[in-house]
């Protein structure tokens, strides 16, 4: 925490400068091979959203900013009329300037500078605002994986261990006033999450950094390096004393070493066997509202496959280990004990 709260004051070095900005952390992250949300303007003023090359639907956000301040998401509905999915507001082009000239003094930069992207469309299909994937990372380990659903007011939130075993609720950690919680969700491609997010923490020249994710149909998508996130520096949620002891552990290299899972290569996770999109929306959509047999379903597909290749086939460990957090979501499910 003190790491977090010194790094929202002043990054600790000049590399963590660069990286903390979109502008040059998605080419950086692109380079490596990792997708990233195709960039489809970059605007020193908001004039150009009246351009008609771009689509209808898209997002705009400041190049410098955080915590998804001034992030609006777009639907183009006249020449200069827009409404915004963040805010499920009706906007007008003046009416998105204010909002932003204002956001972009908030963060007391330099001149402001604006990206336009494209929307990613996310696995689960719930609300037009793709759930948010915050893997908290130290050194090439995930010690922490926070899931944030924007459709709603306030966000929903589900915190897992560096596993995807979902935390407990008001025993590993309490949420703020500011959060509700979600019911926790394995994301469809949670295997080559896992490894995009320890592949980058290794080039955050940091020893804690948070990958931000997107998980997308076609795989993962790259938000950003964090390295003070807000969840933490402004509360919103709370760590019990022992799972401060488990990070803190995690920043000085003390913990135990990652499973063998950990060192399993990015080819291999990206051949694993997964539902289908309309069956994955769905069993883990009727998860997210709180229904067993969506998290039992999914148990079964992934058991299915263990028992089905053996254990010898290459995805074996991968299936199992699926089937059991899609178990363990189940059977606190059933006990009432998530959300």
């Amino acid at each position: 925490m003190s790491f977090v709260a010194d790094e929202f004051r002043r990054r600790g070095t000049a590399r963590r400068g660069e990286l903390a900005q979109k502008i040059i952390s998605h080419p950086f992250v692109e380079n490596l091979g990792m997708r990233v949300p195709q960039r489809l303007a970059v605007l020193e003023a908001l004039d150009g959203l009246a351009d008609a090359g771009l689509p209808d639907l898209f997002v705009l956000k400041l190049a410098n900013g955080w915590s998804s301040r001034g992030v609006m998401i777009l639907e183009r509905q006249g020449p200069d009329r827009f409404f915004d999915h963040m805010a499920l507001q009706n906007l007008t082009l003046d009416s998105i300037k204010d909002i932003q000239l204002e956001k972009a003094a908030s963060f007391a930069t330099k001149a402001p500078v604006w990206i336009v992207e494209e929307l990613i469309h996310h696995t689960l299909g719930v609300g037009a605002i793709p759930f948010d994937y915050k893997f908290y990372c130290f050194r090439g380990r995930v010690g922490l994986i926070v899931q944030i659903d924007r459709n709603t007011g306030p966000v929903k939130m589900a915190l897992f261990d560096g596993d995807f075993r979902p935390l407990r609720r008001n025993t590993d950690y309490v949420l703020s006033e500011t959060a509700r919680p979600g019911m926790p969700v394995i994301p469809l491609h949670a295997a080559e999450m896992l490894w995009w997010a320890q592949r980058l923490s290794l080039e955050a020249d940091s020893p804690f950094v948070s990958i931000d994710m997107l998980d997308s149909p076609e795989g993962p998508v790259f938000g950003e390096f964090t390295y003070s996130p807000g969840g933490t520096h402004r509360k919103i949620f709370v760590f019990s004393n022992d799972m401060l002891d488990k990070l803190d552990a995690l920043m000085d290299e003390t913990a135990p070493e990652a499973d063998a899972l950990a060192a399993s290569p990015l080819e291999l996770r990206r051949g694993l066997a997964k539902p289908a999109g309309l069956p994955y929306r769905a069993w883990a959509g009727y998860a997210y509202g709180g229904g067993a047999r969506g998290a039992e379903r999914l148990h079964t597909f992934y058991k299915d496959l263990a028992v089905d290749g053996g254990e010898d086939a290459p995805g074996y460990q991968w299936y199992r280990h699926l089937a059991a957090r899609w178990a363990g979501i189940r059977d606190r499910l059933r006990r009432g004990q998530l959300g």
